[in-house]
């Protein structure tokens, strides 16, 4: 007689155990794994920065030891009312007379824009515009096909800042503010856009003018609506990568990194607040002023209220 093994299968009870394990197991590695991901993310877009810098001071080796900067002159473009608009969204800070009939080529050339000059390395072949691009940021590559032909990248109305995610040193104003080579090592000259762009279609001036409460000892939480939103999200940005003048970058978790805690994103303000020096701490949003806004080296406020030590990295 043959006896016949019985198999015995899995029992409802233990089948409903294993699946509880795993749930618990995935809902524990999940966010280690999205972690592990954004700080990969993190890490590319350091990269694309220090590259940047280095195409940058590659090009200053060719061009009197400065960085790019689209020829203007400073007397008159600055004195005629042709300065870069804080606050505008629509086409005048990116990708303002990118293609003008009315223009020739080589006046276009020299309209005043931050991001044109980001544009001159990708002309030069030296960057493209993929790597302007953060991947944590959500911005989209720059389309553009005939590069020689443009002077800047392309500047959706509703969005001026969808095709690139790093903010340069604005280099207009009566004191020379121009990125350069022999400038203090200290100095921020790129970085992660500011937090007034955060929000798709609008610009947003609030975050680092209204909460004058933060200071150098406070929590990186604290400062999370100073800080950049390419990493985290609007006004919950975890930092930003900052690249220095020596060509090494970094990722900051405030925004007051640049030269005795300058805040990059914003203009100092023309007295310290409460005598504790933090004019440049906390600084002056760009936006707060309707018209014709300060840039570094402006003097409107005041000659020693300004200098080229002014970090203003935009967007």
């Amino acid at each position: 007689m043959i006896l016949k093994r019985r198999i015995r299968g899995f029992t409802l009870i233990e089948l409903l155990v294993v699946i509880a394990i795993i749930a618990l197991l995935i809902s524990i590695l999940l966010p280690s794994l999205s972690r592990a991901r954004e700080l990969s993310k993190r890490l590319v877009c350091q990269s694309n920065i220090k590259g940047i810098g280095t195409s940058a001071k590659i090009y200053a080796n060719d061009n009197n030891e400065k960085w790019m900067i689209p020829p203007f002159d400073r007397d008159t473009d600055y004195g005629s009312g042709q300065r870069i608009k804080y606050s505008s969204p629509s086409g005048v800070d990116v990708g303002f007379k990118r293609e003008d009939p009315t223009f020739s080529r080589d006046d276009a050339s020299t309209q005043l824009s931050v991001t044109r000059a980001f544009w001159m390395l990708v002309r030069t072949g030296d960057v493209t515009p993929k790597q302007y691009i953060c991947p944590s940021s959500g911005d989209s590559e720059d389309p553009t096909e005939n590069i020689d032909f443009y002077y800047d990248f392309l500047g959706p109305t509703n969005d001026p800042t969808e095709h690139i995610s790093y903010g340069y040193q604005v280099p207009f104003g009566p004191r020379d503010t121009q990125p350069r080579e022999g400038v203090d090592n200290r100095q921020v000259l790129a970085a992660d856009k500011g937090p007034f762009y955060a929000v798709t279609g609008q610009v947003d001036w609030t975050p680092a003018s209204l909460n004058r409460e933060v200071d150098l000892d406070a929590s990186p939480k604290d400062w999370m609506g100073y800080n950049s939103g390419n990493h985290g999200g609007a006004r919950n940005g975890e930092g930003q990568n900052a690249l220095f003048a020596d060509g090494h970058a970094t990722f900051a978790r405030m925004p007051a990194v640049g030269i005795d805690h300058d805040n990059i994103y914003t203009l100092m303000a023309p007295t310290p607040w409460d005598g504790l020096g933090f004019n440049r701490i906390h600084g002056i949003a760009p936006g707060e002023y309707a018209s014709e806004p300060p840039f570094p080296g402006d003097d409107t406020l005041g000659p020693s209220a300004y200098s080229s030590t002014d970090s203003l990295i935009y967007p």
